[in-house]
């Protein structure tokens, strides 16, 4: 039996109410040369069985049982059992569109490419939407190659944006939206890292796969759909979700520093910061209006963020005001410690 073109990953931990959806998203793909690798990580009884009941209903797919660990770790494990000369990764909670894998997979060869990023469509509000919100993010309106001088181009592009640009991540750190050359992974030992170490670990992942190329290629079009649950970084509160922002902006400096001079990559990293600071700010103050907090409990919490080394020193010399009109006040906000106005924009646009 030939090795299938790509391979499926999808990491399950307690998701049998969107998992059956997720399942038949990928078996449904007009590529129809793929293997489906479903890692249990540790779910309760109800989802380890279905898991194993959706693995009777096709022989592509293949379940694996294993301890919980996180979906990071969950990943590599699939990248271990993989077989495809491509692996993609698609979260339990999300689904794709039927001919995600089938253009992702005929760009990659088009290309001769060991990338393929795409768009993604999110499904749900943020921190200021709706439930029933639906919004398509395409990166590319043409198809765009990128060769080995073009390479670092790409690593900043999904490290951050320049201030003039629409979003704080100019490609997206989303690994579940593009495909990877499996031999890359392999040869070059490239492996998730926890997301109990750091937060977003799909961003580390990207970096250190980008390193080691020489070609990619981004495609027009959003085959992805992410879905914004309550546990989404744009919508979920935790009080110790600033700590976390600090280790991963560390982290991935560390992971780029090599490749990159800090002339090079510091307006990046520091629009992904201020992108960060903006999202903490919105979700203290959201928080403290739902929860009816004190507003001096909430000026301690905002102090913190807008006052730490990370944030003023992102801020400094940042030309905030190149940013997009509601983005360069925010940041004028934080920049000047202007924490009542900081909270007038966020429940303005909460109404």
């Amino acid at each position: 039996m030939a090795a299938p073109k790509v391979s499926v990953i999808v990491p399950v931990y307690n998701t049998e109410k969107y998992l059956e959806q997720c399942i038949t998203s990928i078996t449904s793909q007009t590529l129809r040369e793929i293997e489906i690798i479903i890692v249990d990580d540790g779910s309760q009884e109800e989802c380890a069985v279905l898991c194993d009941l959706l693995a009777k209903t096709d022989d592509r797919i293949r379940v694996i049982h294993k301890e919980n660990a996180g979906p990071g770790f969950a990943r590599n494990t699939g990248i271990e059992a993989a077989n495809g000369e491509y692996i993609g990764f698609v979260d339990s909670d999300d689904y794709i569109k039927p001919q995600m894998y089938d253009t992702l997979y005929n760009a990659a060869l088009k290309n001769n490419a060991d990338l393929v990023v795409a768009g993604i469509s999110f499904v749900g509000g943020n921190t200021f939407g709706k439930s029933g919100e639906y919004q398509e993010k395409h990166y590319f309106d043409k198809e765009i190659l990128f060769k080995k001088d073009d390479i670092k181009k790409l690593l900043l592009g999904v490290v951050g944006a320049l201030p003039h640009e629409p979003d704080d991540s100019r490609y997206g750190v989303s690994t579940c939206k593009n495909l990877f050359k499996r031999s890359v992974i392999t040869d070059k030992k490239i492996k998730f890292l926890s997301e109990r170490k750091v937060m977003s670990e799909d961003a580390i992942f990207m970096v250190d796969f980008i390193k080691q190329i020489d070609k990619a290629v981004g495609i027009q079009g959003a085959f992805y759909c992410y879905r914004r649950n309550d546990e989404s970084f744009s919508k979920s509160y935790r009080s110790d979700r600033f700590s976390m922002v600090q280790s991963f902006i560390a982290e991935i400096e560390n992971h780029i520093k090599d490749v990159c001079k800090p002339e090079e990559y510091c307006l990046y990293l520091n629009r992904l910061i201020q992108g960060y600071g903006r999202i903490l700010c919105s979700q203290e103050i959201v928080h403290a209006k739902d929860e009816k907090i004190k507003y001096s409990i909430l000026l301690g919490r905002l102090k913190m963020i807008c006052k730490s080394q990370m944030i003023s020193t992102a801020l400094k010399d940042y030309p905030w005001y190149r940013l997009p009109k509601k983005q360069a006040a925010f940041a004028f906000a934080m920049k000047y410690k202007l924490y009542f106005l900081q909270k007038l924009m966020v429940l303005f646009r909460a109404r």
